[in-house]
């Protein structure tokens, strides 16, 4: 458990991780107390089995499907039940598309549990893809840098080193993926990186496969990361588009149909169809296309602000905090 001191902080935060099951949940759960640190609050940062009996004034789950996955799911609700008088507003994250089996189970969760908002970790709003009965508790969170990866960002110029990979695909293998592969070797470069295990969970320790370190080495030696949804609905994957930015790599998302793109979604310029792949890679300056990247990223708002704006928590105080969320 991460205790960080406390010492005037204006306000307390639990973040919930599984601990076991996907990794990147963990992470993201890590990233979340980075950014309510940076807004001076005092975090801890925990699986469910180790969470104190103290007070908060927000607990957040990353998120709660797979912090109930990893406890048990009737031990992990009774444990939750157990423990909430002690939080003033709960929360559980989100890094999924809304209109998938996934994001459903999670409002079922929360429902179930308690849990007053879904924070929709993202890069585009999705509340008009939900229905009525599923936009109360949606709060959009643009994904943006934490302090540590904003001085990653920064330093990049600085450590550019050769990219051995023109292109890398990572993602559990499909017909529809394996196809778009081959298009890939056939129309951008057959000196691809490919990576295409069954469906499996990502394990911080122990597991076969690719885990964070590993595929973040992969990418710093890759110029363009390429991939494709698991489902047949628009989204941009943050965590896809964030590893691209902080290893110095190209995000490349193919789409059935650019069509798909809503007005308002950032980085037009990386979303694309798998026919226009090839002729684009080839013909594009990738310092380019990564030097606008950069750029964009700057302009966006960071994770805490983002987490202030939603949660109402400032520097102020948490009684800020707590009139703003009520």
């Amino acid at each position: 458990m991460s205790t960080p001191t406390g010492q005037g902080s204006s306000f307390r935060a639990l973040i919930v991780i599984p601990g076991t099951v996907n990794y990147f949940y963990n992470q993201s759960g890590r990233r979340i107390g980075e950014a309510l640190q940076a807004l001076g609050g005092a975090v801890d940062i925990c699986t469910l089995a180790e969470c104190p009996d103290q007070d908060y004034d927000w607990c957040i789950f990353s998120n709660l499907t797979e912090v109930l996955v990893a406890a048990g799911e009737e031990q992990g609700a009774r444990r939750i039940a157990a423990l909430a008088r002690h939080w003033r507003h709960s929360a559980s994250c989100a890094i999924d598309c809304v209109r998938t089996v996934w994001y459903e189970r999670i409002w079922e969760y929360c429902h179930r549990c308690g849990i007053e908002w879904i924070l929709d970790l993202g890069l585009c709003d999705q509340s008009s893809y939900l229905a009525a009965d599923r936009r109360d508790n949606y709060r959009f969170v643009f994904s943006g840098l934490t302090p540590s990866e904003q001085a990653i960002l920064e330093d990049l110029p600085h450590r550019e080193t050769p990219r051995a990979f023109p292109w890398a695909f990572v993602g559990h293998k499909t017909p529809y993926r394996v196809a778009l592969v081959d298009h890939l070797i056939q129309s951008v470069d057959p000196g691809g990186f490919i990576y295409m295990p069954s469906p499996a969970p990502y394990t911080e320790q122990g597991s076969p496969h690719l885990n964070q370190q590993k595929f973040e080495m992969v990418l710093r030696q890759t110029r363009y990361q390429i991939w494709c949804s698991h489902h047949r609905h628009f989204y941009m994957e943050p965590e896809r588009f964030r590893m691209s930015l902080l290893t110095g790599s190209v995000p490349i998302k193919v789409l059935d149909s650019c069509e798909e793109v809503p007005p308002e979604a950032c980085f037009k310029y990386l979303m694309m169809e798998a026919a226009e792949v090839g002729q684009r890679l080839q013909n594009g300056d990738f310092q380019r296309v990564r030097e606008r990247f950069w750029c964009d990223w700057r302009r966006a708002p960071l994770l805490s602000t983002e987490l202030g704006r939603i949660l109402g928590l400032t520097s102020s105080g948490a009684n800020s905090a707590r009139q703003r969320a009520a």
